[in-house]
């Protein structure tokens, strides 16, 4: 899935990993607090510092697309509980939708 983002994650807003972190010892899933922001030249993932995560004293460094802040993450839940409630055509008929969409775009 690729987000498109179209401002900055606000400042000391939570944000969950979306991949680990091993130097630091962190995991898929950890959530920490966003403390700063790096904007970068166009088509280059904007840079963010986040901190927290239950460790004192670290913060790490991280691209846009290795966080998603908590509540992107509960509105993409909803989302994903409201399709699995879709019948078997209204999934077809979706995924049908999407692909016109995606045709459309690479057009």
């Amino acid at each position: 899935m690729v987000l498109l983002i179209s401002e900055p994650y606000a400042l000391f807003s939570q944000a969950v990993l979306l991949q680990d972190v091993p130097e630091y010892g962190l995991k898929r899933g950890a959530i920490g607090t966003i403390v700063e922001h790096y904007p970068m030249p166009e088509g280059v993932a904007d840079g963010y510092s986040v901190e927290g995560f239950g460790v004192v004293g670290v913060t790490i460094e991280v691209d846009e697309l290795q966080i998603l802040p908590v509540v992107g993450l509960v509105e993409e839940f909803g989302v994903i509980q409201r399709l699995r409630s879709l019948s078997r055509e209204g999934r077809e008929l979706l995924e049908r939708y999407l692909e016109g969409l995606l045709w459309r775009e690479r057009g």
